[in-house]
C-alpha cells in the first residue's frame, strides 16, 4: 500500500509538472493526489462501492486543496486539477471504447455509464467542499 501511495504521489506530481503548477505548490499537489487516492483505496478495501469511494476521495482532495490554498496563497484549482488525476476512471473509459470497437455494445454502454457516474461523483465531491466552506463562512459571519 505504501508503494501505491508513493506512486499516486508521483503521478500527481508529474501531472503538476506537465500542467506547469507553480514550483512552490508541486509537493503539496502531489500530497493532495496521494491523500485522495489513499482514501479511495481504503474505502474500496472496506467494501464500499466505487462511487462512494470516488466521492470520498474527491471530498478529501477538495478539502485538502482548500486548506492548502489558504496556507500557500494559491488558487485551490492548482491542487485539484493535478490531485484528481489518480481517481479519474481512465481504464473504465478505455474498456468501454474497446467493447464498442469489438461490437460488444451492451458491455460498452454499461462501462461508459459507469465511467460517467464516477466522473459525476468526482465532480460532486469536489464541488461539495467549497459549497460547505461558503455556507459555514456565511453562517458564522452573522455572529
Amino acid at each position: 500500500m505504501v508503494i501505491k501511495m508513493f506512486l499516486a504521489f508521483l503521478t500527481t506530481l508529474f501531472t503538476g509538472i506537465t500542467l506547469q503548477t507553480p514550483k512552490s505548490a508541486l509537493v503539496t499537489a502531489g500530497l493532495t493526489g496521494m491523500f485522495g487516492w489513499t482514501v479511495y483505496n481504503i474505502m474500496l478495501q472496506l467494501n464500499f462501492s466505487t462511487l462512494f469511494a470516488s466521492v470520498s476521495g474527491a471530498i478529501v482532495i477538495g478539502g485538502f486543496a482548500e486548506i492548502m490554498s489558504r496556507i500557500q496563497k494559491q488558487p485551490a484549482t492548482v491542487y485539484i486539477v493535478s490531485g484528481i488525476i489518480p481517481l479519474v476512471p481512465g481504464i473504465t473509459s478505455y474498456d468501454a471504447m474497446l467493447n464498442f470497437i469489438n461490437s460488444r455494445y451492451i458491455e460498452g454502454i454499461s462501462l461508459a455509464f459507469k465511467a460517467f457516474l464516477i466522473a459525476a461523483y468526482l465532480a460532486a465531491g469536489l464541488a461539495l467542499v467549497p459549497i460547505t466552506v461558503r455556507f459555514l463562512r456565511r453562517r458564522f459571519d452573522k455572529f
